[in-house]
């Protein structure tokens, strides 16, 4: 491989930073062969580094792979690592991924503490303020029918922001994958 090749390998291990060593190794070793096997096949090698692109690029599509396969287990942290990468990823996403999972987890939260005090003041607890406006409050026999309403709106605020979050998601995951050599996708 020529120095260029070896460049370009190293500047694209670097963006790789944050993967695990065995992930940044892994991709290196699976690009090196695509450029390898492209040699073997009678084509140049700066004509193979300039149809793979940008190194740091290649690394984001490569990070977003990994996140996308480890964000399949449902865990927070998972999940928070997969908005956190996507806010990077331009600035339209640091303006839509931010609001879009602060309504689902915050809508969803609010659901939730919602339909407890609903429950709650349907029993007597008179400190729960249940108010549709002004000087009208909700009678206590009618508070758990208010908070499943109030609280179906908001849980499906939250639903849908989730949603459409995730759709956004996929399609930035699917957009990288695009950079990605064949035998990657």
């Amino acid at each position: 491989m020529s120095p260029n090749g070896k460049l370009y390998l190293d500047m694209f291990y670097q963006h790789l930073r944050k993967l695990p060593e065995d992930e940044r190794l892994d991709a290196v070793r699976e690009i090196e062969s695509h450029i390898e096997e492209g040699v073997r096949n009678g084509q140049q090698e700066d004509v193979i580094l300039t149809k793979l692109g940008d190194p740091r690029k290649l690394a984001k599509a490569y990070r977003s792979e990994f996140i996308m396969q480890r964000s399949s287990t449902r865990s927070v942290r998972n999940v928070f690592a997969m908005i956190g990468f996507y806010c990077s990823t331009g600035l339209l996403s640091v303006i839509v991924v931010p609001i879009l999972a602060t309504l689902a987890y915050g809508f969803g939260f609010c659901a939730a503490l919602i339909f407890i005090a609903g429950i709650i003041r349907t029993f007597g607890v008179t400190w729960i303020q249940m108010n549709i406006g002004p000087n009208l409050s909700v009678p206590l026999e009618w508070s758990m029918v208010y908070a499943l309403v109030v609280g179906g709106i908001i849980g499906g605020i939250a639903y849908f922001s989730w949603k459409y979050l995730r759709v956004y998601l996929n399609f930035l995951a699917a957009s990288y994958r695009k950079v990605l050599p064949v035998n990657k996708q």
